[in-house]
């Protein structure tokens, strides 16, 4: 039986970063996100029903990320690759089966 996803499977880098908690609250105060390092993992842009039916408009920016269990990501993390920022839109996390898969859309700064 075999666990997680052949490393074949994963050949992207992508970085996490995640949420820190500002010493003081300020009005207006924007969130600050931390680089807590780079995992390997698949990279992949959606297709199919589900995105068609999502909205073409947004189907491209839209993509599928699978890696091995870990403790640095989190469902409020953001990943980059290539440059490009996401927001965690689905988190599926399964530690018996050494999986984590999350669908991400690009966030436009």
């Amino acid at each position: 039986m075999s666990t997680g996803f052949t490393p074949g499977m994963r050949n992207h880098r992508i970085t996490i970063l995640n949420k820190v908690a500002p010493a003081e609250k300020a009005f207006g105060e924007k969130t600050g996100y931390k680089r807590e390092g780079s995992l390997s993992s698949s990279y992949e842009f959606t297709k199919g029903t589900k995105a068609l039916r999502e909205g073409a408009l947004d189907a491209y920016d839209t993509v599928l990320i699978r890696m091995r269990w870990n403790k640095l990501v989190r469902r409020d993390s953001q990943l980059v690759y290539d440059g490009v920022t996401y927001q965690i839109q689905s988190f599926h996390a399964d530690r018996q089966d050494n999986t984590i898969q999350i669908t991400a859309t690009e966030i436009v700064k």
